[in-house]
């Protein structure tokens, strides 16, 4: 990194737009917890088995999928702070609506719509931060899913505890509601005519390239198959506890939060390490440790290293996705649009496949060993992340 690169990270500002983004990722990352959350409760209210269960995590995935369709020309179209704040009171009213479900389709129904308005929160939120903060993507990013792994580490906590206690799990979605009025109430959201000017630079920037570079297909590659082994574990680690460690479901729900906590304690590492060394060596690192992690948690049969391992994979999968874009950002800095929005469907493709897949061979093999399955996505990961660097020096070679 030359003196430069320092200085201008040196310069880096949190101002108020930048917590305004973060904050509205952190309550996106509880919704995302919501699910895993609160299913294994459904589940026994409602008699759901694991496919039942998969099922709802294939729904979401098809809302996000839809959600990565429209974000696109959303982001063309609309104002980014309408959309913002739009989308996200809708993500909001799609979280507390699972509350008054009564059944199979209504709870399948939810799903779709958290799937769909979280979408198009996180794809409209990764395009605001590149905007903002055009000099210092890699860091604002990881920073974000920092805060956006907050939300996700809280979920598990605050909806197991509070059941743990003897409340209805139903309560604790409130806090969603409360946050996000005060997020509008105390930030403002990013410059608009920043925005705009950097959103037409990446329209100039398709019509003149058109297709996709190679370098951002495989980054689309790798966040399927990361998103794959992350919330393979992030749904289903609270049952697959339960079986491990024989364990009753408002326990299992709590203890998720070291997966997740490891989630944000990891993003934390990455976003200082990111002024010291390269992300793509980062992003190295963590697939092989990930998939080190999960082979340990399949392994393992006891209490405390089961849990060390759960926390090491949160630590490692968790940097996955915020590395990758980051990476697929500098190797394409006037691409975000195309980058985010591609990510996003990358996200629900992933989710529309690993779930109900995780379900259907857990059924056949036990949910401890199709877990263990999850090992290999990391794996083929590297495959991508190889041939994307082999790629980059080509291209620089004929440069």
């Amino acid at each position: 990194m030359n003196d430069a690169e320092l200085n201008s990270r040196a310069r880096f500002r949190r101002d108020g737009p930048t917590w305004f983004l973060y904050l509205v990722l952190t309550i996106f990352g509880f919704q995302q917890s919501v699910l895993g959350s609160t299913l294994p409760f459904l589940r026994n209210e409602f008699h759901y088995d694991t496919v039942h269960v998969g099922w709802h995590f294939t729904f979401y995935a098809i809302g996000l999928v839809a959600s990565g369709l429209l974000s696109g020309v959303l982001l063309k179209r609309v104002p980014l702070n309408v959309l913002i704040r739009a989308s996200a009171v809708t993500m909001v009213l799609a979280v507390l609506s699972i509350t008054q479900a009564r059944g199979y389709y209504s709870t399948l129904a939810v799903a779709v719509a958290m799937g769909f308005t979280g979408g198009v929160v996180q794809a409209a939120v990764q395009a605001g931060i590149a905007w903002h903060h055009p000099c210092h993507r890699d860091i604002a990013m990881v920073e974000a899913f920092v805060c956006a792994g907050t939300g996700v580490f809280f979920g598990p906590l605050l909806v197991g505890q509070i059941a743990a206690a003897g409340f209805s799990w139903r309560i604790s979605l409130l806090v969603c509601a409360i946050a996000l009025t005060l997020v509008f109430v105390l930030f403002r959201g990013p410059n608009e005519s920043a925005s705009a000017a950097a959103r037409e630079a990446d329209d100039l920037r398709d019509v003149q390239d058109g297709g996709i570079p190679l370098p951002v297909a495989l980054s689309w590659l790798m966040v399927l198959l990361g998103i794959g082994a992350e919330w393979g574990i992030g749904f289903w680690g609270a049952q697959f506890l339960e079986s491990r460690l024989t364990l009753d479901a408002a326990k299992a729900v709590s203890l998720m939060a070291f997966f997740f906590g490891g989630t944000v304690f990891g993003r934390l590492v990455s976003s200082r390490l990111l002024s010291i060394f390269d992300g793509r060596i980062m992003l190295f690192v963590v697939i092989f440790l990930g998939s080190g992690a999960i082979l340990t948690l399949w392994t393992s049969e006891q209490y405390f290293s089961t849990i060390a391992a759960l926390a090491m994979a949160g630590m490692c999968l968790g940097n996955f996705f915020p590395l990758i874009i980051s990476n697929a950002i500098r190797l394409a800095p006037t691409r975000v649009s195309l980058i985010s929005v591609g990510a996003t469907q990358a996200v629900g493709v992933s989710l529309l496949v690993v779930p109900i897949a995780l379900g259907y061979v857990g059924r056949s093999i036990g949910l401890i060993n199709a877990v263990g399955i999850l090992a290999v996505l990391p794996v083929l990961m590297a495959v991508a992340y190889l041939c994307a660097s082999s790629y980059g020096r080509m291209a620089l070679r004929r440069a």
